[in-house]
């Protein structure tokens, strides 16, 4: 018996020996797992880093040439409306400078209370009529005229500037 129990005890070391390396090495085993899929996520994480990389840097390149195109078209339109605002104060200096005429001329008939309706025959404006006038505007006048004027200009001006950009030619 004595050989018996050793073999039955022989067996059940072994077994037990056996059952621990098998244990042992599927503990090894699933322990790799996860780390094998810990560097196939580091790898896939590196490649798609390099074309978000190469992606922005792309994006980036297009970016710049745009603004480059754009700061090129505004400067070109800051100098046609420079040129526009020195052409602005240049007539309103010529203006200036001017005197200004006015003729006033009285239409004759219904409206003026002349009961005869006075005609006129002449190829001049007030010829054949009495009741013109000519002269200077007061320098209040002036002044207001050539400040309306030069208003007028400018706002010509800015229209004409941004007309392209709102109408998208």
């Amino acid at each position: 018996m004595n050989t018996e129990l050793r073999q039955t005890l022989f067996m059940l070391i072994a077994l037990t020996v056996t059952g621990l390396a098998v244990f042992g090495m599927g503990y090894a085993l699933g322990s790799k797992a996860p780390a094998l899929k810990l560097e196939e996520l580091r790898g896939q994480i590196s490649q798609q880093s390099a074309q978000a990389k190469e992606t922005l840097e792309q994006l980036t390149k297009e970016r710049d040439k745009k603004q480059a195109a754009l700061d090129k078209q505004a400067e070109l339109q800051e100098g046609k409306d420079d040129a526009a605002k020195d052409e602005i104060a240049r007539l309103t200096d010529e203006l200036t400078n001017r005197t200004v005429r006015v003729r006033i001329v009285t239409a004759s008939g219904a409206c003026s209370g002349s009961a005869t309706g006075d005609t006129t025959t002449g190829t001049e404006a007030g010829e054949g009529n009495d009741v013109t006038a000519s002269g200077l505007l007061p320098e209040s006048n002036s002044r207001r005229l050539r400040s309306a004027i030069k208003e007028v200009e400018t706002l010509s001006a800015a229209y004409s500037s941004c007309r392209g950009r709102l109408l998208g030619y």
